[in-house]
């Protein structure tokens, strides 16, 4: 419940909202309750009054009007209102939650699966809508509306409200305890086995073209059936609860009912309550039973919620691979980079990464670390960008330790270009402007042109307005590797940093970058990280990563 309760304190900023959507439910409830008592009462009253001249037809008339009127526009601004509250209460958490992932970038979240992420931040944190739409809300209403409806009826006959009042308590507290406990293990697994079943998805998705070209796509795709069956049947099992739930509630209603029948009756005869007050105390205690009704299949709900909002802050509560420090110094005017005896494990399980790596990069250095795929190269650069901190060993920059530079402002130093730049689902103009959104014009203009853009926008019927596609699927992959370079160029940092740039590129387009690059890189100090040879005609030195280790090639 910690973790219910941690999400209900995010609640606050829309606690008016809120309010007023439990506000208006209540009415709605008393004015459907009042609906139906006072209609009762009013036809037994016309009934037994007959012609009589006395009574007064025009005013509960009226009233059932204004009673009907009320329960039709009230239902509606309840509706309008509690999902306009909900609606902003996730908008908060998606929010909250996304700069919680912030700091754990990549260093955390390169440890979990995209599908299972992607789940928490969707379907775990739609779970939440059931916290105050299904939880929080109906039970405010149920109680107070009980307790309304019990100090109403002790007015008319104190047994028949004891009698309904414990028949409520039994249908908004003892049937939703039972079927919590019923169906918590059901809910839970629901949302574990929806987590797994988007993992498994999106792996298949992503991995299509190898699972059809290596004929594994029907064992694949089997794994999958077997989580969407065991979904379902979960699913049915807990909606069996969930019927069996609403017709217990039911059948308290209508004992309710009879009871109160029974014992009307009886009071009727010893002349304690007259024949429409009867009518009242009957239609009353079958509307009251309206309150009960959402909570059984809320409470089995809860485990869900618990179960999500468990694992939202599971992801929310890691903590992040590097610390910012206290007070943070400001970026120096020179960017010499040296590293002192590095050494790098990615946790206490594994083998070192990088092994006491010594290397002195004063500012306009231009080098290039070889070596085969895994060998620690990725892992440097990331290191020099603060990723990560060194297991021991230190990375200065301008001879202070990167420690004591705020992470976010450190970035600013450095402009890379790997081998999977992210092209977003956007324009082209939107995603170089990711490099320098107040980027003017003519700034736009030479980094297209640096870049060998030029002629290819122009060919474009929307130029620079042309969308990409989602991960850049409506460009090639040399456009969408010169889009990343001119973002490079646009950013203008003073340390550049490349990661296997034309990894998959035709030997034509990876010339023309690497002679774009030279250009541009010519004041600049630039790291570039390749397990091929060519690209080294940038660079002055050449070392060698292998196991860890870092040497340097003599020529």
């Amino acid at each position: 419940m910690k973790d219910l309760w941690f999400f209900l304190k995010l609640f606050k900023p829309h606690r008016i909202w809120l309010a007023g959507g439990i506000i208006l439910s209540l009415l709605t409830a008393f004015a459907a309750i009042g609906l139906l008592t006072l209609s009762g009462w009013f036809i037994s009253s016309s009934a037994l009054a007959g012609t009589a001249i006395a009574f007064n037809f025009m005013l509960p008339a009226a009233q059932i009007r204004a009673l009907a009127i009320s329960r039709t526009l009230g239902r509606y601004g309840e509706r309008l209102l509690t999902h306009e509250a909900t609606f902003r209460v996730l908008a908060s958490i998606r929010s909250w939650f996304f700069q919680a992932l912030i700091p754990l970038v990549p260093g955390r979240l390169a440890a979990m699966r995209s599908g299972d992420l992607l789940s928490r931040m969707t379907s775990d944190i739609d779970a939440l809508d059931a916290l105050y739409l299904r939880l929080l809300a109906p039970a405010l209403v149920a109680a107070l509306g009980v307790l309304a409806v019990i100090v109403f009826l002790y007015g008319y006959s104190p047994i028949i409200s004891l009698m309904t009042g414990g028949m409520l308590l039994m249908a908004s507290v003892a049937t939703p305890w039972i079927f919590n406990r019923l169906g918590s293990s059901g809910a839970g697994a629901i949302v574990t086995l929806t987590a797994s079943f988007r993992v498994r998805q999106i792996d298949i998705i992503q991995g299509l073209a190898d699972l059809l070209a290596n004929q594994a796509y029907t064992r694949f795709s089997h794994g999958l059936g077997q989580i969407s069956d065991l979904m379902i049947a979960t699913q049915r099992h807990n909606n069996r609860l969930t019927a069996i739930s609403s017709a217990l509630t039911l059948l308290l209603a209508q004992f309710s009912l009879l009871s109160a029948l029974l014992l009307g009756s009886l009071a009727f005869q010893n002349e304690l309550l007259s024949g429409a007050d009867l009518a009242l105390v009957v239609f009353c205690v079958l509307a009251a039973f309206e309150l009960v009704m959402p909570l059984p299949q809320a409470m089995q709900m809860l485990a869900k919620t618990l179960k999500a909002a468990g694992r939202i802050r599971q992801v929310a509560a890691m903590t992040p691979t590097v610390r910012q420090p206290k007070q943070a110094l400001a970026l120096p005017n020179r960017f010499d980079l040296q590293l002192f005896d590095v050494s790098f494990r990615y946790s206490d399980h594994q083998d070192q990464v990088l092994k006491n790596i010594n290397l002195n990069i004063p500012q306009g250095t231009k080098l290039a670390i070889i070596g085969a795929s895994g060998s620690g190269k990725t892992t440097l650069l990331q290191l020099i960008m603060r990723y990560y901190d060194p297991g021991h060993g230190e990375i200065s920059l301008a001879g202070q330790n990167l420690t004591q530079f705020n992470s976010d402002e450190l970035l600013s130093c450095f402009g890379v270009l790997s081998q999977r730049s992210q092209l977003f689902a956007a324009t082209i103009k939107q995603n170089l402007l990711i490099a320098k959104p107040n980027a003017t014009t003519a700034e736009l203009d030479n980094a297209i042109t640096a870049a060998g853009l030029e002629t290819f926008i122009g060919y474009l019927p929307e130029g620079i307005e042309t969308w990409v596609g989602e991960s850049g699927l409506k460009v090639s992959g040399g456009e969408a590797r010169r889009i990343a370079l001119a973002r490079l160029y646009l950013k203008n940092a003073p340390v550049l940093l490349l990661d296997e740039p034309t990894e998959g590129l035709d030997p034509e387009t990876e010339q023309e970058i690497f002679r774009a690059l030279a250009d541009f890189a010519v004041a600049k100090t630039l790291i570039m990280v390749t397990h091929r040879e060519s690209g080294l005609s940038l660079v002055d030195a050449v070392y060698n990563m292998d196991s860890g280790n870092l040497t340097e090639i003599v020529s």
